[in-house]
């Protein structure tokens, strides 16, 4: 399964890096938009790590990097790692109530997770997420049962 999903990254990555015959409308499409990315960026609604450019996955990953405050991060007791199948850096953060039974996710700081082999549907106590990172494979627990697993890359 992650052959399949680096490929299908790779090949997004690919089509989405800018093509010398595509330089122009990009420059026009790219004047149009900066405008709109710097006030959402200025609100802290996203963070554009490629700027606006075609770059390599390593590019991209030390500029995420760089766009983590390290000190902000360890001062919450947080770890600069990389993250998900791309591996961009992210500030990952532990839940104070890691590892806590569960019933439901409003029972925890982040996610109620299935840790045993229940089926959907059948009833069980989870455990409080450990951190808030997204990536990995699991099953949410709902009103004390086993939702559908689902694989976050």
């Amino acid at each position: 399964m992650r052959p399949l999903l680096a490929l299908l990254a790779f090949a997004l990555i690919n089509a989405c890096a800018e093509r010398p015959d595509d330089a122009a409308a990009s420059a026009q499409n790219t004047a149009q938009s900066d405008e709109a990315m710097a006030e959402d960026a200025a609100a802290g609604d996203i963070v554009d790590v490629t700027g606006g450019a075609g770059k390599t996955i390593e590019e991209m990953r030390a500029q995420s990097l760089e766009a983590i405050d390290t000190q902000d991060c360890e001062a919450r007791g947080g770890e600069v790692r990389p993250e998900g199948m791309l591996g961009m850096y992210r500030c990952v953060t532990p839940y104070a109530d890691a590892g806590s039974p569960c019933r439901s996710g409003g029972d925890c700081e982040g996610k109620c997770l299935a840790d045993d082999d229940t089926p959907v549907g059948g009833e069980t106590v989870g455990v409080c997420q450990a951190d808030d990172s997204p990536f990995g494979c699991y099953a949410e627990i709902e009103d004390g049962k086993v939702t559908t697993a689902l694989c976050v890359d």
